[in-house]
């Protein structure tokens, strides 16, 4: 939405720098602001319990490919944050 709305001349826009194509986004002019900005993390959440269909795995593996529905399934199946963190802490973010 961000990148339309540039497009169509009313205004500019922040977003990550993985959000450009420079094929598609040719008529765009990118400066880098990560001086500005620091980095972050996305996360993914759903409700304790919900039945995540065949999509939804699909979904957060195209997301974060190290997380596979294997990897999913065992999270779930922790029954506190700290578990789950500690499941997770050597397994190493993907940074773009």
């Amino acid at each position: 939405m961000i990148k339309t709305y540039v497009k169509l001349g009313l205004g500019v826009g922040v977003i990550a720098s993985m959000a450009m194509d420079s094929h598609a986004d040719a008529d765009l002019v990118a400066i880098d602001a990560s001086h500005i900005f620091g980095a972050s993390t996305t996360k993914i959440g759903f409700r304790k319990g919900t039945f995540l269909r065949s999509y939804m795995y699909d979904f957060i593996e195209r997301f974060a490919p190290h997380l596979t529905r294997n990897v999913i399934d065992q999270a779930v199946a922790l029954r506190t944050n700290e578990e789950i963190d500690a499941m997770f802490k050597d397994i190493p973010l993907p940074v773009r």
